[in-house]
Formats: structure tokens, sequence, C-alpha cells
């Protein structure tokens, strides 16, 4: 790998513990030197969860009233580097704090996860001590009806000051996460912080009710003055992984740039699942070889706005040419909001039966909205009988603001409803007997944007019902991926760098195998209508 790893024993004894009580200074004020007034005061208290009674990790926002100036402690773990401009920024905390400020008005703010009511509360700071507490309640009790929470992508940003492993302690627990994956990764030189973490299970650092794993981002672009923006075959996570699987990336991502483009990913991934791990595609379904390893049934779940704002039409594409390809998503990068993936597990939880959860599409994806979906009485990932009536009953509820829950059939709204004072929506649909097999789905949909510009978004997986192939929409589908593989050939013949003309046949010969497959699909299709 061209990089040493730290032993767990040694990441462990590199921590350390935030203080409980640190002086804030304004976001942005170099070694903190502004003029205060005279007159200082101390901020103090606690965070719990009204649930247990129990402190709990979350993170804080202090804002002066009325110049709306961010107070950050001197020392923290934030949600954004430091040089980031623009956003919101947080802090993290664990259970308790004690921050000395300037006499004033302030605003203060303590999130935790998603399924958590956020609480905002005003303050006026004095001479003296300032109690002021917070208790965390929940939205709806998730864990209570089996379904738990996991951000698959995740890296630490090489622009990050803090220590990785502070952060690891602290973030996934005040985020609420229930399994947090890191991913090795290679750019070129960068020096991801995180990548200094062994490959494995963390279960040293799976306190607090998180369970952490360190996996691998496989990937692989290719920017040209034709394709400027061109993520090349893809990229591609690897969980629950007992080593990592190389190269890591190739082509213009490796180490020096000037690799050749092989072997592709579809080749990585089957090396992935020979050793166990799950292949989680990212941004959306982007790259080249994305429904070539589909095809090729070497992809467990698709993630979906990690990293990108959210787009649905390549999944629904999946889905229509009769793939059950489970949704799933992360966030990439810590500051990009909150996405999560909720997945319902059978039995007791633990990492291993929520991947199973994960790959049988068992699963919600979401950065705000908590999405519920019954179809005939059956839930996401679940399937029925064809040839029935079917009764969609779907609701959601939200700490951030949304526009409308949807239905989605076969990729298509068929029903809607304007969320009550934007936090929460219920709707009920019917559909008549159908001969024709299909899927439908839950989404929130609108245009809403979180604080960091993002869409607010959420998608349940499906709920599938059987019965005969729909004909036009899988021609449909087919085609049109049959058509990108097509032009990807041609540019992978034209533009990728090999070291034999062997190793550029056999990725040819990949490409071909997953065309082949679509162009199948649509003759059937044709045959069909």
């Amino acid at each position: 790998m061209g990089q040493g790893h730290l032993s767990r024993r040694e990441i462990l004894s590199s921590i350390a513990v935030l203080a409980s009580a640190d002086s804030l200074v304004p976001a942005g004020i170099a070694g903190g030197e502004m003029l205060f007034p005279a007159s200082r005061g101390v901020l103090k208290g606690t965070v719990t969860d009204a649930a247990t009674g129990k402190l709990c990790a979350a993170k804080m926002r202090v804002t002066r009233l009325g110049s709306g100036q961010e107070f950050l402690p001197e020392r923290c773990i934030r949600t954004m580097p430091a040089q980031s401009k623009g956003g919101v920024r947080y802090f993290y905390l664990r259970g308790s704090y004690e921050l000395a400020l300037p006499a004033g008005p302030y605003e203060v703010e303590v999130v935790r996860g998603i399924c958590h009511e956020p609480q905002i509360r005003r303050v006026e700071v004095r001479d003296g001590v300032c109690r002021l507490d917070f208790r965390m309640k929940l939205l709806t009790d998730l864990h209570r009806r089996g379904w738990f929470s996991g951000n698959t992508h995740t890296h630490y940003h090489v622009e990050i000051e803090e220590a990785v492993d502070e952060r690891l302690r602290l973030v996934p627990p005040a985020e609420a996460v229930d399994v947090s994956v890191l991913s090795y990764l290679i750019r070129n030189r960068l020096p991801y912080a995180s990548n200094r973490i062994p490959i494995g299970r963390l279960r040293d650092f799976s306190g607090d009710g998180t369970i952490l794993d360190m996996g691998e981002e496989c990937r692989n672009n290719f920017v040209s003055k034709e394709r400027p923006h061109n993520l090349g075959y893809g990229h591609c996570l690897f969980l629950n992984i007992p080593r990592l699987i190389e190269p890591v990336s190739t082509g213009q991502l490796s180490a020096e740039g000037q690799a050749p483009d092989f072997p592709t990913l579809s080749m990585l991934c089957a090396e992935a699942r020979r050793l166990g791990g799950t292949t989680v595609w990212c941004h959306n379904g982007h790259g080249m070889e994305a429904p070539v390893a589909v095809a090729l049934g070497l992809v467990d779940a698709l993630n979906i706005a990690d990293g990108f704002p959210v787009e649905y039409d390549g999944y629904y594409r999946f889905l229509n040419c009769g793939f059950r390809l489970p949704i799933s998503t992360g966030t990439d990068w810590w500051e990009y909001d909150h996405n999560r993936v909720f997945v319902r597990v059978e039995g007791s939880f633990g990492y291993e039966s929520w991947l199973a959860g994960l790959r049988a599409g068992r699963t919600c994806v979401t950065n705000g909205p908590l999405l519920e979906l019954k179809v005939n009485g059956r839930q996401p990932g679940e399937a029925l009988p064809g040839g029935r009536r079917l009764q969609v009953v779907a609701k959601a509820i939200s700490r951030v603001p949304f526009e409308r829950l949807e239905i989605v059939r076969n990729g298509e709204v068929v029903a809607q409803k304007i969320a009550d004072l934007r936090q929460e929506a219920a709707l009920e649909w019917e559909c008549p007997a159908t001969r024709q097999a299909g899927w439908i789905a839950a989404r929130v949909g609108g245009a809403t944007m979180t604080r960091l510009g993002y869409p607010v978004f959420a998608h349940t997986n499906p709920v599938y019902y059987s019965g005969v192939p729909p004909t036009a929409l899988r021609q449909e589908a087919a085609r049109a991926w049959a058509g990108e593989i097509e032009s990807s050939m041609r540019f992978l013949q034209k533009n990728f760098r090999f070291a034999y003309e062997a190793d550029r046949a056999f990725a040819l010969g990949r490409f071909e195998e997953g065309r082949r497959f679509y162009a199948g699909l649509a003759r059937e299709g044709a045959a069909g209508s």
C-alpha cells in the first residue's frame, strides 16, 4: 500500500479526551484575538436522552443574537473544516459542557442525529454561571420497530485539522449512527487522515451504540475535454472486508496518476465478493461500469446522494429492468448533511444482521424525513403476489422542513400529499389489480434545501409485486443502458490506458457482456409488446 497503519492499541493510546470546559472564540477569528466586553459569564449544562435519562453525545451551535456571530471552542471537533466558507458549523460534545462567553444574549441549538427533535433555546449570559440543560426527544422510535441507521460512505477530509481518532470516537455517537463505515481511498498522494486506520471491524471504537468498520472506496476517473466530469469506471465501496482490495485507485487517481486503467471495477467487485465483502456503488450510480457491474450481479446496493445532489433516474432504470437493487446512502464527508440508510434488521441487531438487511433491500434512505411504507401490509424489500389490488399506506415525519410525500410506481409519481406544517404527511392510495410485475416506493419530493444547500430527500426501497414483465418499461430502460455501454466502449477503446492489449481486450469483453445482457432484455421487451 505504500502507507503504514497504526495498530488499534496505538490508535487508542493516541486519543486525547476533549476538555469539558473551553473558552469560546468567534468562528474565523485567528488565535481568538478579539476585544470582548469586560463582563463574562459561564454557560454550562448537560445533554441527555429523554427516553433513557442518560447523558448522550450531540452537537451544539452557539450564536450571539443581533450579530449572528458563531462561537466555537478553541479546541473542539467541528462539523466543517476551519478553512470552509459558508454553511453552518457545530461542535461536538460528550453529554456535558461548560463554556466561557462574553456577556450578552445567545441562541443555543443542540442536534442529535435525525431521529431526535432539535432543541433551540435562548439565554442571557451574565457574570457568574448560567445553567442550560437539554433533553433530546425522539421523533419516532425506529429501534423499537427494528430499523437501525447507517452511513456507508465516510472519509475524514484532508483539510480537517483535528485528530481523526477524536472524531472517530465522538462523531458517530453524536450523530446517533448505529453503523458507521469509513473508507480507505487513494487520490494521487493526498494525505487522507482516515487512511491511517486499519482495515476491518473497529471493535475498540464500537462504543456508545455505534458499530464501526473500516472498508475501502475503489475508484477510477478519466477527466478529459470530451468528458470534464467523467468518473471513468466509477466509484464503489467495499464493506466488511478482511484486507484492502488492490489497486485501490487506477488511472488518473493512482498515486502517480499514470497507472493503467486496469483492472476494471467489476473485476475488483468480484474479488470483494470472493472475500465475503458487501459492494455498494457510489454517487447515484455514476460511472461507465455501473450498469456492467449490476448486470454481472456484483453490486449489492446503490448509494444515492453521497457527495452529489440526489438523482433517481439511473436507479429507476435498474428497477425497471427487473433488478431488485437495494437503495442506500452515506455522507461521503461528514460535513455533507445527514445522509442515512435505515435498515430493518431481522433478529438481534449486529453488523452481520444489518448487512444482511441491506443486501435484502429492507432499507430507506434520507437526510431528514423518516418514511414508513406498507403495500398490502408488506414493507420495503418484500414481495407480494401479483394480480390483486394494491393498498398503499405511507407516512413521513421530519425534523427538517419538506414539501410533499409521494408514491412512486415503476418510476412515475402516482399520488402525493402536501406536508402538514412542512413536518409530516400521511397518504393512502389504491391500485387496481394488474397482470404486470412492478414496484412501488415512497419518497419525499420538492425543492426544499438543507442548510448546506443540498435537496431534502427520502426514499424507501420498493415493495415488489410479481406478474408478467412490463415490456415497454423494460425495453426502454434496457435500450438506454445498452446504448450507454456502447458509448462507453468506444470511449474506453480510444482513451483508456492499458499495459497490455490483452488487458484492453479483457476490459472490453466485460463491457460487451453487460451490453449483450441489456440488449437481450430489450429484445424480450420488443417481442412482448
